[in-house]
């Protein structure tokens, strides 16, 4: 059995639902009560509430199981105790596969979200449990929460420069690298970068115009006017103070990894923003 951390989250539903797909029984770990429900809609065997921060959680979650993917919850500041939990529980319980759901360019001390995951990710190398370490960029479907304002208004608006390049990821190509990945022993002890095409903001609205038939522009959302509304929304502040410093990096470098890598693992071109700009128009057609 396979478990999953932060399973309701968007990406781990997104990897539940695959590997449910691809036939495999799956423990999904989640951290509240009402998220169990949609879990069971999705096809796992089995699903329980946890906090990684407890290690006694942490072990219950891992007692019977054969590999894991460990998703961390993003932005935390219990970054580095959340790995040690779930690499100390593994070893307990010789779990025989390990896969760490990451981050692209850990190395990145400015982005401190990122440099934490770089702590663990040591931790990982060091546990004597065969690994697999995906470095993962940042997804296309994070567009889509604005995706109804976008058609009204007709800006694509985000919080970083227009220009910034930006290897955006599809979660649907992640997903399936990460049952490949889960499948194939051959991938254990290696790190690799799991990111798209470069692309940046101008470039989608050209592109967003061209498929949907409307005029888009691309503009840029000042970060004091994200930060606004995300704490309007309940992000916290440890969240809050992350995003100050991860829009600002992205103005000035982007956030830009190698898409070979995936499309070696897919056996096929990752997608193309196109092409997911047509499948995301005709799903709301």
């Amino acid at each position: 059995m396979i478990l999953v951390t932060c399973a309701a989250g968007k990406t781990g539903k997104a990897i539940v639902g695959a590997l449910v797909g691809a036939g495999y029984p799956v423990r999904a770990m989640v951290r509240t009560e009402k998220s169990l429900e949609s879990l069971k809609k999705l096809g796992v065997k089995e699903a329980l509430v946890g906090n990684l921060a407890l290690f006694e959680d942490v072990l219950r979650a891992t007692e019977n199981i054969c590999s894991v993917y460990y998703i961390a919850p993003n932005m935390d500041p219990n970054e580095r105790l959340n790995g040690k939990n779930i690499i100390t529980a593994c070893q307990a319980q010789k779990v025989s596969r390990f896969v760490f759901h990451s981050v692209l360019h850990t190395q990145v001390e400015a982005l401190p979200h990122h440099w934490e995951r770089h702590f663990v990710e040591q931790s990982i190398l060091n546990a004597k449990i065969p690994f697999t370490i995906l470095q993962v960029g940042s997804y296309m479907q994070n567009m889509l929460p604005a995706w109804g304002q976008m058609l009204e208004t007709g800006i694509h608006r985000m919080a970083y420069d227009v220009d910034a390049p930006m290897s955006l990821v599809d979660l649907d190509d992640v997903s399936e690298a990460a049952v490949k990945v889960l499948a194939d022993a051959s991938y254990a002890n290696g790190i690799f970068e799991i990111a798209g095409p470069i692309i940046s903001l101008k470039q989608k609205a050209q592109i967003l115009s061209e498929v949907l038939k409307i005029e888009v522009s691309a503009e840029k959302e000042a970060l004091e006017d994200f930060l606004r509304h995300g704490k309007s929304l309940g992000f916290n502040d440890f969240t809050l103070s992350m995003m100050s410093k991860m829009f600002p990096y992205y103005d000035e470098n982007g956030l830009v990894g190698c898409d070979k890598t995936l499309g070696w693992i897919l056996g096929r071109s990752p997608t193309s923003f196109e092409a997911f700009v047509r499948r995301t128009a005709a799903s709301f057609s």
